[in-house]
Parts: C-alpha cells; structure tokens; sequence
C-alpha cells in the first residue's frame, strides 16, 4: 500500500528531522509555538510551500470563492501546517496525566462497546487535524492498536521517530506488510487497526467516488481490511479546539463489513471526511496533489 504515513511525512520530513536535531527533551510548549511560528513564518514570506498546488486544491473543492477567500484559507492552511510539524514533539515529553490539555476523545464508549462485542474496528483517518495524535489511542483501550508506517531511510531518525510513535504502546507495521499484516493479525482479544484512508492512489485506478462535486480516484485498502475481517467501520471526526488542541469523535460507519463492497464503505467514510473539512477546511492536508490524474468525464465501471 502506498499508505497513510507515507505522503504527510514526505512532506515535512525535512522540517521534522532538522527540529529532531535540535533535541526536544528541554524545550517548552511555548518554545515549540515560538517555531511553529516562524515556520509559518517562512511559508508566508520566504518559501510559498507548494502554493499553486493549495490554491488549485481549494478552487476545486470551493468554486464560489473569490480568489481572495482561498488565499486567506492558503494562509490560514500554512499556520496549521507548521503547527502540524511541531506537534508530535510538543506531546513526546508531556505527562501522561497532562495529555488531556491537548487530546481530547470525546465518546471513547463506541469503542469499548465494540470491542466488547467481540468486534474488530478499522477506524478510518484522514489527513486531517492531526492525526498523529493518535498514537495515544492505547491509554483509552487495552486491546491492540496497529498502524502503519513509512520508514525512513536515515536509521538514527527513523528509530527516533518509531520511539516517538510507540511511546504509549501502539503497534507499528511498516507500509509494506500492512495490508497483508492487518488481514492476517490474530489474538483472542479483538483489534483496531487505524488506516488513513484519504490518499490518492499511485496511478489513476478502477474505483473513483465523487468528492467536493468531482470525480475522485481512491484507494479501498481500508475497506479490504474491514471486508476481510468482517469488522466494525469507525470513522475518525476531528475537530480542532485550540492551539496543538485536538477533539477526536468516532462516528460508527458499518458495523458488519462482510457482506459490503469496497466502494459502498469508501463512500460513506469520503461523505463524512467531506462534512469535516467544509466544517474547518484549513485542517486538511490541502499541499497533497489530490487530483493529480485530473477528472475523468465519467466514472469508471465501479460507479457509487
């Protein structure tokens, strides 16, 4: 799978490991604001990261804007990005008493209820907010919680990074064996298994949904998993409440997957990732080429 960690941290590993250099042990949240600050900083005066590629992505997903509407969103996206940057180091050493200052899980109960149900969950993230925070999933469960990753190729950094990751226990697969490690995980208690599921797929492929009003190539790893193991389908809603402060709400999508198809489930779950964004569209990873392929004039023969 050309998965979910692959592509954000291509965009901000370069950023990422020059501030892991630094050594995150002594500095502050304010210190790290301080950064995030000027990073942004720099998209807006210096380095115009990836612009055109923002600006076309909002004229796609909001026509009725004026120009001067989606440059205030550009700009308000870039503040978020270099927020999004910083983040998983603002958390690394907090307490763990202290984490509810920034992550906030608003009805961890579906999931109990799931899992005590004997139910599998593929809970289904986007690039949206920030969706690293959820490797402190494990403190609200005790069943297993899997994810995927991209390893990179500096050892020293990537061993940093899947320390940083795992610190409250979550189960790191990398990209490669992810599809075929989630199909074939077993224990005796159930399992959630976190696919962000919004990314665009390598080549234009034969399963496309409509999205934002146009037709949108997709990848259905997630709804495979979820097929395959006839699991629940939770989707992750996520809503940002104040600075590097994120609320995460489950929204149960299916709750038997066998018997669906791949497309049926990627429609429900792109329905709700489209709500979210119209809600705080600056949240979204919109520097992500996400209609590189264009638009089809029909939908392919795997029509929702």
């Amino acid at each position: 799978m050309r998965n979910a960690q692959s592509m954000p941290w291509r965009e901000k590993l370069r950023l990422t490991a020059s501030l892991s250099r630094i050594g995150s042990a002594g500095l502050s949240v304010m210190t790290w604001r301080l950064f995030s600050h000027l990073i942004y900083l720099i998209f807006k005066h210096i380095w115009a990261y990836r612009k055109k590629v923002i600006l076309k992505n909002l004229a796609i997903c909001f026509p009725a804007h004026s120009e001067n509407e989606n440059a205030q969103l550009a700009d308000k996206y870039y503040r978020h990005l270099a927020s999004l940057i910083v983040e998983p180091f603002i958390v690394r050493n907090i307490a763990q008493k202290d984490l509810a200052k920034f992550i906030n899980y608003a009805n961890p109960s579906l999931i109990h209820q799931l899992l005590s149900e004997r139910r599998d969950i593929v809970l289904m993230v986007s690039h949206y907010g920030n969706w690293e925070y959820l490797f402190s999933m494990p403190l609200i469960t005790d069943s297993s919680v899997l994810a995927a990753y991209s390893p990179v190729s500096n050892g020293l950094l990537n061993e940093k990074l899947k320390r940083l990751r795992s610190r409250f226990g979550i189960k790191l697969i990398p990209k490669a064996n992810w599809y075929r490690s989630a199909v074939n995980w077993r224990e005796s208690k159930p399992a959630i298994f976190i696919n962000v599921a919004d990314q665009r797929p390598p080549v234009a492929g034969k399963n496309a949904i409509e999205f934002f009003g146009h037709h949108t190539y997709i990848q259905s790893g997630a709804a495979r998993i979820a097929i395959k193991r006839n699991s629940a389908v939770v989707y992750l809603d996520v809503h940002k409440r104040g600075a590097n402060k994120y609320q995460f709400r489950f929204h149960l999508l299916v709750k038997e997957a066998g018997g669906m198809q791949e497309t049926e489930i990627m429609k429900l779950y792109y329905t709700a990732l489209e709500k979210n964004i119209r809600r705080q569209p600056e949240l979204w990873l919109w520097s992500h080429n996400r209609w590189k392929f264009g638009f089809c004039a029909t939908l392919p023969s795997k029509r929702i």
